[in-house]
């Protein structure tokens, strides 16, 4: 459905899409073939209050449609086209991006109607497909508005930098039928449109559509990658008439309230988002410490391992300098072994390892050699929660040492401990 002329052009497309600023873009107009576009338009699907819920829980004047395949078999045909390795490829050649694949949820995408006041502040779009298993890198947007005046505004718009209204470089597209506006999907990729404002005999019949597609990559060269996140929106700033001096009418009234409104809901929501994670964080650490109060020591006689209380490296057996263990004695407990190795001993010189039950010392032990054993008396009822304490006068950090690529610092491995 695209264009012949356009794919034969693609190597001049790419170029100008690849060179472009402040981010990759282009703007092709013709873009699908006539008789597409002509029935695109002819199937738009209706405004319904059901796809105009905004992120904020609100019945807006944005209309959201991503079941194309309901709207009509026009549309049921171009959905499979978005999925078909004609598209794809063709996407591929106009941007110089390879390997593009679709999403068949249509996540965000679909249909776009906006009605007369509606707005877009400057954003960054959410950076991965819903699963998280794809990187998002291309945005298609195609315009399907006739006779549309642009005084009427709704005109895509790329900022370079909306949190830097004083040097934000704008450059704006109009709507016009069929054009295309194909841009690389970063995390400065800012883009939106200013209000609508149709005359009062056009808004009972006129809005502005568009059809938003969005592909995906497997991959992303690594220096592009960004943790996950969701859309970034910029409040605009305030309009250039709104100064000192100015008288403001009751609509500069009514525009300040409802900016102030949006900036007050996205706060809310990016406050929401953080209790979110922060509940999520709690319990990821809460299971983290679950999992670390399972780690057992290689035990074995007359006690029982409870939990490690510290110091010791969940998927080995390698202590820090300092670890501590909580124990119960299944019977009368005389004497603790404790037997391991201290790889890299050479390098650090003689290391010594104490023992502690409780808070009283117990024993220690100058270790000379890689391997090292030492047991030391003790009395311990059966029955009694006891802790063990495990110290030593160093570690080695490998990757800081050069030694090797493990940043942790590592005092010894503990191979046995015997309770007799």
């Amino acid at each position: 459905m695209i264009a012949p002329d356009m794919l034969a052009a693609a190597a001049d497309i790419a170029r100008s899409f690849q060179t472009a600023k402040p981010f990759k873009h282009v703007c092709l107009d013709n873009f699908l073939a006539h008789p597409a576009a002509e029935q695109a338009l002819a199937d738009f699907p209706p405004f319904e209050r059901k796809n105009a819920i905004n992120e904020f829980g609100e019945v807006g004047r944005k209309a959201v449609n991503t079941k194309l395949r309901d709207i009509s078999p026009f549309y049921a045909s171009f959905y499979d086209w978005l999925f078909s390795e004609d598209f794809l490829t063709g996407m591929s050649r106009l941007t110089g991006i390879p390997d593009l694949i679709g999403d068949p949820s249509m996540y965000g995408g679909g249909t776009h109607e906006n009605l007369h006041g509606q707005q877009l502040d400057p954003h960054v779009d959410f950076n991965y497909v819903s699963g998280g298993n794809a990187h998002r890198r291309v945005n298609l947007l195609i315009y399907l508005n006739k006779n549309w005046d642009p005084a009427w505004g709704g005109a895509l718009e790329i900022h370079s930098n909306p949190r830097d209204p004083d040097n934000n470089r704008i450059i704006p597209y109009d709507l016009t039928f069929n054009r295309a506006i194909i841009f690389e999907t970063n995390e400065y990729s800012w883009h939106g449109f200013p209000k609508i404002e149709l005359p009062e005999y056009e808004r009972e019949t006129n809005s502005r559509k568009c059809l938003s597609i969005y592909l995906y990559t497997r991959t992303r060269p690594p220096e592009e990658i960004a943790g996950t996140h969701g859309t970034f929106y910029v409040q605009r700033p305030l309009p250039a008439h709104i100064r000192a001096g100015a008288y403001l009418t009751q609509e500069d009234e009514t525009e300040l309230r409802k900016g102030y409104r949006n900036r007050d809901n996205s706060i809310e929501a990016y406050q929401k988002l953080e209790e979110r994670l922060g509940r999520e964080r709690d319990g990821l650490n809460r299971y983290l410490d679950e999992i670390n109060a399972s780690l057992k020591l290689p035990v074995i006689g007359f006690a029982m391992q409870l939990r490690r209380i510290s110091g010791q490296f969940w998927h080995d057996s390698w202590v820090g300098p300092e670890a501590k263990f909580e124990f119960r004695a299944v019977e009368d407990i005389s004497r603790v072994e404790v037997h391991g190795l201290v790889p890299y001993v050479g390098e650090r010189g003689a290391v010594t390892i104490s023992i502690a039950v409780g808070e009283a010392a117990t024993g220690s032990v100058i270790v000379r050699e890689v391997n090292f054993g030492f047991a030391c008396p003790v009395v311990i009822k059966s029955g009694t929660v006891f802790s063990l304490s495990l110290a030593c006068n160093g570690a080695l950090n490998p990757a800081k040492t050069g030694t090797g690529d493990d940043n942790r610092d590592l005092a010894f491995v503990v191979s046995m401990i015997k309770f007799v």
